[in-house]
């Protein structure tokens, strides 16, 4: 009797291939493979979709299947979310423009700081907090975004792009003023870094509205604009960075931040010209 290998045909002169028979054969392995593959992309892509559906506002990018809907889509919609523009016009136009469509709006204005050269506005209604922030690209364009959030995570990009909207239609109609208002700086001619605020009328076309701006920082001997106004009076607060505080204070309380200041009142004349208010360590002054 003649004996043949399990896999081998006396009629053929090669072994049969059988590997469609065994499961653990290279091919019949990639072919389980690619099933397993496809599997589990289509599950994480209906993953990532309900993801997209759970934020409510829509996802800022379409999902790659095979990609899990975890950080790095989180950052993309966050940011994808928050509406931005370059506007002509330096940080104080803008930022007089902002609180002007903020006001036609009926959003309610919560505080305005100001750190280096920009400027950040916070703002709210019933159901969202709203956060603007105005950056100088050159001495006449400013960039602004606008980041209107509800509960903390949920994105109204429609809002933001509204108030981005309401800022242009503002800074058109300031623009069409004949008259610009005077101009007003602060300079810093003491020994330490000071920081100020602002108290002044402004409201060059629209309804006149009194507002505080600050903190302005200021290094010894540097000299920063403030303020644009038309109106004959001004006030101040400003005080130094140190544990034993020099501060420049007057009789007119004022609130800012949630804290009442003393201001001090300045008279600018009637003359309607760019004017510089001084700070020394020894008292304030004005040239």
């Amino acid at each position: 009797m003649q004996i043949f290998p399990a896999c081998f045909n006396p009629r053929r002169s090669t072994p049969v291939d059988d590997s469609r028979y065994n499961m653990n054969s290279r091919p019949n392995r990639m072919k389980s493979s690619g099933i397993e593959m496809a599997t589990i992309k289509n599950a994480l892509a209906a993953i990532a979709a309900a993801g997209c559906v759970w934020l409510m506002v829509g996802c800022a990018e379409v999902l790659v299947p095979g990609t899990l809907a975890g950080g790095g889509e989180a950052y993309r919609y966050t940011t994808a979310n928050v509406a931005k523009k370059t506007f002509m016009g330096d940080v104080e136009q803008v930022t007089t423009a902002t609180r002007e469509a903020l006001e036609k709006m009926g959003i309610e204005l919560q505080s305005i700081s100001t750190e280096d050269a920009e400027t950040k506005i916070t703002a709210a209604t019933a159901e969202l907090d709203i956060t603007v922030e105005m950056k100088p690209i050159t001495a006449h364009t400013t960039k602004v975004s606008v980041n209107a959030v509800e509960d903390y995570v949920l994105k109204d990009r429609a809002t933001a792009v509204e108030i981005l909207d309401q800022i242009e239609l503002a800074l058109d109609d300031n623009a069409s003023a004949e008259v610009n208002a005077p101009r007003v700086f602060v300079r810093n001619q003491c020994r330490h870094p000071i920081e100020v605020i602002v108290y002044y009328l402004a409201g060059q076309n629209g309804p006149a509205s009194w507002q505080a701006r600050g903190w302005f920082s200021l290094d010894p001997g540097q000299k920063k604009y403030v303020a644009d106004t038309r109106n004959r009076y001004i006030y101040f607060y400003g005080e130094t960075p140190l544990n034993h505080k020099v501060t420049w204070t007057g009789e007119m309380l004022h609130w800012f931040e949630g804290k009442r200041y003393p201001f001090f009142k300045v008279d600018l004349g009637t003359a309607m010209k760019d004017f510089t208010q001084s700070f020394t360590c020894e008292t304030s002054e004005n040239d």
